[in-house]
């Protein structure tokens, strides 16, 4: 009897299925304003662009300038990456007129921006070790320079670029101690257009160098001179983060400058870079100011703001 009820509760019982294993968990997707602001979190950003900074080789040709990869570590790349994206979304963007005098570009000013993964390089890029591993580079004295020496945040933007564009050749205005502009491709490029679609320094006769590549998470860099003649020409779409070190008193200097009819041969901008690498010498030049006086006299810029324009008739 008792074998009989056991082998009824066997029919009947109901089946006991084996539990599906749970799914594995997935990452959280990283969106705009989940990087928050930590301590630990910058020293660990700030190891990663120093050992950057350290370890790149400077390029000679046409004038001394650096070109980085993976400037930053993947997480804060991905984090920016993401936020300019909502800044172009928003439409809140502003028009960049200076690029060319043929089209307007668009702009989103960073200076104002709270947000983590902004300060993340307002802050690096404003620590003192890390300007200096840059200084460093170009200047042969880079420690006499670094007081005073910010980030120009008036210039500190996202440009957002359209196939088909290109920017003047030109020198930067002499205020600016070192130039920066950060690569932010939509979609990975091909070979050929992250050739071309960097930013191009020129030589003394105005041929092309294509030593910056339009790659994810890099940098081009340089320091405005006599002849760091530059500039870009897009391809595809292009989209760049761009930043300055500025000294406060050289761009007091420079100021009333600007401000006045900039009319050839241009004398108010080139004393102002001439009295700048006298006091703040580059390797490029050495401490030689007839080197100085010669590059002053060589100088291409024929246009304001330190453009050079050439006769395409």
């Amino acid at each position: 009897m008792l074998n009989a009820l056991n082998r009824l509760k066997t029919i009947f019982a109901p089946e006991r299925k084996t539990p599906a294993p749970s799914p594995k968990p997935q990452a959280t997707p990283l969106t705009p304003g989940r990087l928050h602001f930590t301590q630990e979190r910058f020293d660990a950003y700030k190891a990663h662009v120093l050992a950057a900074a350290r370890a790149a080789r400077v390029v000679e040709k046409p004038f001394y300038h650096m070109y980085i990869e993976k400037i930053f570590p993947d997480e804060l790349y991905e984090a920016v990456n993401k936020r300019i994206s909502v800044y172009e979304d928003k439409k809140k963007l502003g028009q960049r007129k200076q690029d060319n005098p043929e089209h307007v570009n668009n702009r989103f000013n960073l200076k104002d921006s709270t947000e983590p993964e902004i300060t993340y390089i307002k802050r690096l890029f404003e620590d003192k070790d890390i300007k200096r591993a840059f200084a460093e580079k170009f200047y042969m004295r880079p420690d006499e320079m670094l007081e005073g020496l910010r980030v120009h945040h008036d210039e500190f933007e996202v440009i957002y670029i359209p196939k088909g564009r290109f920017q003047n050749i030109h020198v930067d205005i002499p205020a600016k101690f070192m130039s920066f502009v950060f690569y932010f491709p939509r979609t990975e490029p091909t070979q050929e257009e992250a050739d071309h679609n960097g930013t191009i320094c020129y030589d003394r006769d105005l041929n092309p160098t294509y030593g910056a590549k339009y790659k994810p998470n890099s940098v081009g860099i340089f320091v405005p001179h006599f002849y760091s003649y530059h500039g870009f020409s897009s391809t595809l779409e292009r989209r760049a983060i761009i930043m300055f070190y500025v000294n406060d008193s050289e761009f007091e200097q420079w100021r009333p400058i600007a401000l006045q009819s900039d009319e050839p041969p241009f004398n108010g901008l080139k004393d102002c870079i001439a009295a700048k690498l006298k006091k703040h010498p580059l390797i490029e030049y050495g401490d030689d100011p007839d080197r100085i006086e010669r590059e002053r006299e060589a100088c291409l810029v024929n246009a304001p703001r330190g453009r050079v324009v050439r006769d395409h008739s």
